[in-house]
């Protein structure tokens, strides 16, 4: 028997540190890709790819800013989904985390509109595409890679490893973004500066295919090839056993995904907008809060191993739904100090209870033929979701005659169809990742 094959009833010669460690990788390319690109489209791009001048440009923008980032993302956990359900967890992964991390590697080597014309946002936007793709089953599959290798009892906690890649990438791609923006001149910035956080990828990159290339397959996955092997077609089978299963986890997520682009999109442009208040604040307010969010994480995680899944989840939206008001009150000040403390209130605690369990509970969900598919589906469901939520907050906004009360009533709104929709599903903190439910 090969080295890279695992016998039923061992546990995986994997690290379970380094398949964490891979995990976070990847999750931390996919956030900090994400963020970086955001940032960079008001400060960057408008000047150097989209000229407003050009009408066919401007018509590509407007692509860029309906869905790139989300609408394909579904696409790509289907197909992921998939690919993981039917050939495995590890060759997957290491394509998913390629097509993340070369399109953002070569987009800091894009030529601008100057050099190239219309190639350049055309290619800009195939690059947006080539990574909303792989993002489909990026955090699925990272997700329970770590937990079918985690040992019962400690599934929580080291499934929050693919979870911390979220602020960690978020927070990373803040501090590297303006960090230049205050070290450069404008033209300096404009010439080449800009390239260089994106450069900077290629050492999340490199390190993620290093830990990845070493893990070797999940046990779960091993053992369902020995004992009956996987399905021809995962996705009908996925929808055949578990609409219910996916709707109600899909709930279960708004509260995360809803009260984050509620906060980190609709927030800050509240603030710098609405509010007038400086952009390094509302900023400076967001990465404490990921600080936060990155202690909290964790902390879920081991809750959630001890009192199971469905306490945490519910206990996060109980306070999604109690700090948004005070958030937003202590947000209406406009004082730099309050504005901090606003963030530090009303995203990271609750959200980051909401969102910690997911890493183990979505795996626990689905048998393993399936398993790869039905998380990937319902994690990129709730983004997608979320992609929306920035433009539904505006509409409250101007509803309320821009006061966010609606705004708030919204997320209080979300986070009961996730404490409704975590109550009625299963349990499953104590499940036999090998049995078939």
């Amino acid at each position: 028997m090969s080295s890279g094959q695992t016998v039923v009833g061992e546990r995986a010669p994997a690290s379970i540190r380094r398949v964490a460690g891979a995990s976070l990788a990847g999750a931390t390319m996919e956030w900090y890709d994400f963020q970086l690109y955001g940032w960079l489209s008001a400060l960057v791009f408008n000047k150097l790819f989209f000229p407003a001048s050009d009408p066919v440009v401007g018509t590509l923008l407007a692509f860029v800013s309906f869905g790139v980032g989300f609408v394909v993302r579904p696409v790509g956990a289907l197909v992921f989904g998939h690919i993981g359900d039917r050939i495995g967890r590890k060759a997957t992964l290491l394509a998913t985390l390629l097509l993340l991390g070369l399109p953002t590697v070569l987009t800091g080597l894009l030529p601008t509109y100057e050099t190239i014309g219309v190639w350049a946002p055309i290619l800009l936007v195939f690059f947006r595409l080539l990574q909303g793709f792989g993002l489909g089953g990026e955090f699925g599959g990272a997700a329970l890679m770590v937990v079918e290798h985690a040992p019962q009892g400690k599934r929580g906690f080291w499934g929050t490893w693919a979870c911390m890649g979220n602020p960690a990438g978020q927070l990373l791609s803040i501090v590297v973004v303006f960090a230049f923006v205050a070290a450069l001149p404008e033209q300096q910035l404009l010439t080449w500066g800009w390239r260089v956080p994106y450069l900077l990828g290629v050492f999340i990159l490199i390190a993620g295919l290093y830990l990845r290339f070493k893990v070797v397959e999940t046990p779960a996955f091993a053992r369902m090839k020995q004992s009956g092997g996987p399905v021809r077609m995962p996705v009908p089978t996925l929808l055949r056993r578990y609409p219910l299963t996916i709707l109600k986890a899909f709930g279960a997520r708004v509260a995360d995904a809803g009260t984050w682009a509620v906060f980190i999109v609709f927030g800050i442009s509240y603030l710098t907008t609405g509010l007038q208040l400086a952009k390094p604040v509302a900023l400076l307010g967001v990465a404490l809060a990921l600080v936060l969010q990155m202690i909290t994480v964790p902390i879920a995680g081991r809750f959630s191993d001890r009192y199971g899944r469905k306490p945490v989840i519910m206990l996060g939206a109980v306070l999604v739904g109690l700090a948004v008001f005070p958030s937003f009150l202590l947000m209406n000040t406009a004082n730099p100090v309050l504005v901090c403390l606003a963030f530090l209130l009303g995203f990271p605690v609750g959200v980051g209870m909401v969102f910690a369990p997911s890493g183990a509970m979505l795996p626990e969900l689905f048998d393993a033929r399936v398993r790869f598919t039905g998380t990937s589906v319902v994690f990129q469901l709730s983004s997608l979701a979320a992609g929306f939520v920035p433009a539904i907050a505006a509409s409250l906004l101007l509803l309320g005659g821009g006061e966010p009360w609606l705004v708030c009533g919204f997320v209080v709104v979300l986070a009961v169809i996730t404490g409704a929709c975590t109550h009625f599903l299963p349990e499953t903190y104590r499940r036999d990742l090998n049995e078939e439910y």
